[in-house]
C-alpha cells in the first residue's frame, strides 16, 4: 500500500487538477472549495503545487465572491449546503464563463437532478465527476474522516433516542472510509470487534453500542460492493480492515506515551502541527519563532516521529558528532585544533557553530531545532517528574502495583501543583477494578 498522503496528492493533481485543460482565461483557472474539502487539499498539497497546475486564484465557497472571467474548478462536497451554494452562484448571472465540477464523493440522483435545471449553470458545465476522495490527512499513513460529534450521536444515549442522527453518522463515516478504499485501489476483508450484549443497568445507549461496529462493517461492505461493480476496486480482497472501539484498548490514551511525536503534542504549546518557541538571535536578543511539523517538508521529523524519546536523544546526537567529523570548520568550531571539548557539544557552542556556517543553514538548522524540542521535553520531563510517573503507569498496566500505589503516589506533594485529567482517568480505573487489575 502506497502511503496515503502520496494517494491523496496524486489523486487531486493527476485526477482532477491537471485533467482540466480549458481555453477560457487563456488557461488560467480559479479553484473553489468548501469548508471539508479545502481541509483535504490543504493537508496534501502546497500552495506551489496548487499554481503549477494552472490555478491562479483560490476561493472559499461559502464566502461572497467576485465575478472573474476565467475557468472554474469546483471542488466541494455533495452535501445539500455546498450544492446550494454552488447552484447560487448561478442564479441569475453566471460568476464564471467555464465550469468544471469535482465532488469529493458520490453524488444523489437528486442532485444530479438539480443542476440539470439550473439553466444558466448547465450550458457553461464542461465536467461533472465523482472524485472519490473525502479524508483528511495527518501524516504520510494516517487520515481521519472527521465526525466530531460521533461520540455523542453514536455512543451515547442520543444513539437510541435519535435514531436519525445514529444512522447518518453511520453512513457518512461508512461513505468516507469507501473513498479512502476507493484512493488506495484496495478492497477489504473487513473484520470487527463484536459489541458486548447489553445489560441490566448499563449506562444509556448500550443497546446502539452493542452493535456499532457490526453496522459500520456492514455498510462499508455495502459501499465497497457498489465500487467494485463499477470498477473501481479489484474484484477480490487486496487487504484487511479492522473496525474497533475504544474498549480494545481503554488505558493507551491517559497513560504518558514516549515516542518522540506523542511527547512533542502532549508536553509542548504545539497547535495546527506548529511549534512556537523563543530563540536568542545572534545578537542576543530573544525572537518569536515558529517551526512547522510536516513530514513532507522537514525528512528528520519524519524519521524520528515514531521512536522512542531515548532513541531520539542518541540519533541527534550520533547527526550531530558526523557532522563535526565530516566537516572541518565545524571541527574548529568545537575546540582548538579541531578537538572537541570534553563532554560533547554544548548547548553555547550548538549556537555558535550554527551562526559560524551559513553554507550549512539549512541542515543544522533542521538539527539544532530537534535537538531544542528534545531539549524542552527534558525540562519538562525533570519539572513534572514524568520519568517516575511514566514508571508508575507502565507497572499498573502490568499488574505489578495497584490502588494502594498509586493512591501513596498521588499523596504526595507532587500532586497538589501537577495533577491532570489523564491521571484523574487513570486513577478511577485502577480504583474501580480488583487489586492488580486495569479495567479492560
Amino acid at each position: 500500500m502506497e502511503g496515503c498522503r502520496k494517494v491523496a496528492r496524486q489523486r487531486l493533481l493527476t485526477d482532477m487538477l491537471s485533467t482540466v485543460v480549458d481555453s477560457v482565461g487563456a488557461g488560467w483557472k480559479v479553484l473553489i472549495m468548501d469548508t471539508f474539502t479545502t481541509r483535504i487539499t490543504s493537508a496534501a498539497l502546497r500552495m506551489s503545487d496548487i499554481l503549477d497546475t494552472g490555478v491562479s486564484v483560490v476561493e472559499d465557497l461559502d464566502k461572497a465572491r467576485e465575478p472573474l472571467p476565467l475557468a472554474a474548478i469546483y471542488f466541494i462536497t455533495p452535501s445539500p449546503a455546498s450544492v446550494q451554494r454552488l447552484l447560487a452562484d448561478f442564479a441569475d448571472q453566471p460568476l464564471y464563463p467555464s465550469v468544471h465540477i469535482f465532488f469529493s464523493n458520490r453524488v444523489g440522483p437528486d442532485v444530479v437532478e438539480k443542476i440539470k435545471r439550473c439553466k444558466v449553470l448547465l450550458p457553461l458545465l464542461k465536467t461533472l465527476k465523482e472524485v472519490n476522495l473525502e479524508f483528511v490527512m495527518i501524516d504520510g499513513r494516517t487520515f481521519v474522516t472527521e465526525h466530531p460529534h460521533a461520540m455523542v450521536r453514536l455512543l451515547g444515549e442520543r444513539a437510541e433516542t435519535v435514531r436519525g442522527d445514529y444512522e447518518g453518522e453511520l453512513d457518512s463515516i461508512a461513505s468516507r472510509l469507501a473513498t479512502a478504499l476507493a484512493s488506495l485501489h484496495d478492497s477489504p476483508a473487513i473484520r470487527y470487534k463484536a459489541g458486548k450484549p447489553p445489560e441490566p443497568g448499563d449506562a444509556p445507549g448500550a443497546s446502539a453500542r452493542s452493535v456499532l461496529t457490526q453496522k459500520l462493517a456492514q455498510k462499508v461492505s455495502e459501499r465497497a460492493m457498489v465500487l467494485q461493480r463499477n470498477g473501481v476496486l479489484p474484484p477480490r480482497e487486496t487487504c484487511d480492515l479492522l473496525i474497533l472501539d475504544r474498549t480494545v484498548d481503554p488505558v493507551a490514551p491517559v497513560i504518558h506515551e514516549w515516542t518522540y511525536e506523542a511527547m512533542v503534542y502532549d508536553l509542548l504549546p504545539v497547535e495546527d502541527n506548529v511549534i512556537r518557541f523563543n530563540a536568542e538571535t545572534a545578537a542576543g536578543k530573544s525572537e518569536s519563532k515558529e517551526h512547522m511539523l510536516d513530514d513532507a517538508t522537514d525528512e528528520l521529523w519524519a524519521e524520528l516521529r515514531h521512536a522512542h524519546i531515548a532513541d531520539v536523544y542518541t540519533t541527534l546526537s550520533k547527526r550531530m558528532t558526523e557532522f563535526q567529523d565530516k566537516n572541518k570548520a565545524a571541527k574548529y568550531q568545537t575546540g582548538k585544533g579541531g578537538v572537541p571539548p570534553a563532554g560533547g557539544m554544548s548547548t553555547t557552542n550548538i549556537k555558535a557553530l550554527i551562526q559560524a556556517l551559513p553554507q550549512f543553514r539549512d541542515v543544522l538548522s533542521k538539527l539544532s531545532m530537534h535537538i531544542f524540542i528534545s531539549s524542552e521535553l527534558k525540562t519538562v520531563l525533570n519539572s513534572r517528574n514524568l520519568t517516575d510517573v511514566g514508571g508508575l503507569e507502565q507497572d499498573l498496566v502490568y499488574g505489578d502495583k495497584n490502588s494502594q500505589d498509586l493512591i501513596k503516589y498521588l499523596a504526595g506533594a507532587w500532586w497538589g501543583s501537577r495533577c491532570n485529567a489523564g491521571w484523574d482517568a487513570v486513577y478511577f480505573m485502577v480504583c474501580s477494578c480488583p487489586k492488580g487489575h486495569i479495567a479492560g
